[in-house]
């Protein structure tokens, strides 16, 4: 027994050696990759995306001067120098290269920026006359008009990311036949119980009787108003002087409790009380039919007189006002269905 024991133990075991190299160089192999994985695709020897800074600006496009501006109104601070501006009007690539550091920088007080810095405050300005690529012009280029697109793109150049891009001016809105505060302008009614004005849908006032109307409540022996704003550009829309401008309103109260009705525009400078006691209709239709074939019913005005030049236009507000003597609890309404402005050129 003890010799069988002695033969089992004594017998050949190179082979073992032979396994246990080959299983130490693939440990070694694993490692040996698994560091470079490590090296690569660490912080240190990773490739990092360039950061893009985070930034708030507002544009302004001065017409009369052709002067971009540029203000920074929060968010980080960027180098000058990582900053390209460019420009394309009516599709197109400007006529100017892009615009790239040093601009035209102010301090928010307004002195010239030296510190090499756009930061909270500071107003960049770019002069855009001959901006615009022209073959007929003798010159080839030409100064920006109201008839032109321009969009602007505000480019960190490290991580070639666009940071923001702005349309500084449309092209010719069409004209409508009626101007109505939808969808640039606003309307406002003081009809809260608070009596603080608040906002509403410019729908309600857009198109005549398609079941849209406001709705004010009117207190006994209180006024109630509504305002209206319309956003007209009068360059984009093409409006020069001569014009005329009609005003048209169209309401109902409901029942006669309204104590007055007025109507006043505000043309920027001053506000003018252009109607007062104006008729109560007890539905949008009866209102309707004071002007159906022409403008000189009712609830259509021609404000031209008080309304005299295009800026004059451009600032212009409606104001509808009521007052009731029914008592309170009765929670009598005065709806406005339409408001519009009509330019005839």
């Amino acid at each position: 027994m003890e010799g069988k024991k002695f033969r089992a133990l004594g017998k050949n075991c190179h082979a073992v050696s032979e396994v246990y190299g080959q299983l130490l160089m693939i440990s070694i192999v694993v490692i040996a990759f698994s560091t470079i994985a490590v090296t690569v695709f660490s912080d240190g020897g990773a490739v990092k995306p360039e950061h893009i800074p985070h930034i708030d600006l507002q544009e302004n496009f001065k017409k009369n001067t052709n002067i971009v501006q540029i203000v920074h109104n929060g968010g980080e601070a960027i180098d000058l120098s990582a900053i390209k501006i460019t420009f394309n009007v009516n599709g197109q690539k400007s006529a100017k290269p892009p615009f790239v550091s040093p601009f035209t920088v102010k301090n928010p007080d307004g002195s010239p920026s030296s510190d090499g810095v756009f930061t909270l405050g500071d107003c960049i300005e770019i002069d855009t006359k001959e901006l615009v690529l022209d073959s007929t012009s003798p010159t080839g280029v030409r100064d920006p008009i109201s008839g032109d697109t321009i969009e602007m793109f505000f480019i960190d150049t490290p991580s070639q990311q666009v940071i923001q891009k702005a349309v500084l001016q449309t092209g010719i809105r069409e004209l409508p036949d009626w101007i109505t505060p939808h969808p640039y302008g606003s309307v406002f009614s003081n009809s809260t119980e608070s009596g603080e004005w608040e906002w509403k849908s410019t729908e309600s006032v857009g198109d005549i009787d398609d079941g849209r109307l406001t709705d004010s409540h009117i207190p006994k022996g209180d006024w109630v108003a509504e305002e209206y704003t319309f956003g007209i550009d009068t360059d984009e829309m093409g409006i020069s002087k001569p014009f005329k401008i009609l005003l048209r309103v169209i309401y109902q109260t409901g029942d006669n409790s309204p104590k007055n009705l007025t109507l006043s525009i505000f043309n920027g400078t001053e506000w003018t009380l252009i109607a007062s006691n104006m008729p109560t209709y007890h539905t949008v239709q009866d209102c309707m039919n004071v002007n159906v074939g022409d403008y000189n019913g009712d609830t259509t005005y021609d404000i031209t007189r008080y309304v005299k030049t295009t800026r004059e236009l451009e600032e212009l507000k409606v104001r509808f006002s009521i007052s009731g003597h029914a008592d309170d609890a009765s929670g009598k309404i005065g709806w406005v269905d339409f408001v519009g402005i009509h330019v005839e050129k």
